[in-house]
């Protein structure tokens, strides 16, 4: 089955996104192509799908059709009986949370910290607050555009390193990693300015709170703050807010996006989004100029 020749895109900012309508995920996953989810995500980076009816074995389904899954470190907070969904919620059953609560919180992209981080990342909302719980995403391809020549030829120079254990040991009242979890999460680094290989873009990678250290650089230090204060101006300058409606279902490319979750009401309201992710390559650096 071919993408559906109904199906219309409505941006849904002048950063990034569209919303995608009179169109059937569940229909498509059994087409078993996902050369146009491909190609939308490159123009858009982010697609919305409201009103989708989907069960568990869908949403796997939908994820190996873009790549393979990449299964988060924390499989405690797993699906029971599929581990490549990854359960984000506030519900707590048998007196034990079913899924993280505090999972996706600060700007960031997805798995950084990764040899291969996340190609993509998928979202289902099966229980949304009806106020608040927003994710926010901000386009790093939109800053790297705006940004002068000379700072670009700069930062193609810089390597970021990452550290999902500097990061986890942010994280309050957190349960110690277990030596599996550790030796699956070595520190990395990847270039700030990479290509995406699919449609040859050049644009920023920063990860977010994993970020640690900057490599390649004559003054560290002052380097470090220097990209931070990018990063930090691209959630400014070139962002969009979704509100989620129940059912909604969010795909987005990691490789050029950075998103942040937002608080709510976690004592009267209940939140059950599942998320997967698709393993991606090792990030292609730009050549220098």
């Amino acid at each position: 089955m071919a993408y559906a020749s109904c199906a219309t895109f409505q941006p849904l900012s002048n950063s990034l996104g569209a919303e995608v309508t009179n169109f059937d995920v569940k229909h498509y996953i059994k087409s078993g192509s996902a050369e146009k989810f491909h190609d939308e995500l490159c123009e858009y980076q982010l697609l919305c799908f409201r009103n989708q009816e989907l069960a568990a074995c869908d949403l796997i389904s939908l994820t190996k059709l873009l790549g393979p899954p990449l299964p988060h470190v924390l499989q405690q907070y797993s699906l029971s009986g599929s581990p490549e969904i990854y359960v984000l919620s506030n519900i707590v059953e048998n007196e034990k949370p079913i899924g993280n609560p505090r999972e996706g919180f600060g700007w960031h992209t997805d798995l950084a910290y990764m040899r291969k981080p996340a190609a993509y990342t998928i979202l289902y909302g099966v229980e949304v607050p009806e106020v608040g719980a927003d994710t926010l995403f901000a386009s790093l391809y939109k800053m790297w555009d705006w940004m002068a020549d000379e700072e670009k030829s700069y930062i193609r120079k810089l390597r970021g390193r990452y550290s999902y254990l500097k990061l986890y040991e942010q994280r309050e009242n957190a349960e110690p990693l277990t030596e599996v979890q550790k030796q699956r999460t070595p520190d990395v680094t990847h270039p700030f300015a990479r290509i995406h290989p699919k449609s040859g873009r050049e644009g920023l990678y920063i990860g977010g709170d994993d970020f640690v250290a900057v490599e390649g650089s004559n003054k560290p230090e002052h380097d470090f703050d220097r990209i931070w204060s990018i990063f930090h101006d691209t959630t400014v300058r070139f962002h969009y807010n979704h509100k989620w409606q129940p059912n909604d279902l969010l795909i987005w490319d990691n490789r050029g996006l950075i998103h942040t979750a937002t608080d709510y009401d976690t004592k009267n309201s209940r939140r059950l989004i599942w998320r997967t992710s698709v393993e991606g390559e090792e990030p292609i650096a730009s050549k220098l100029t």
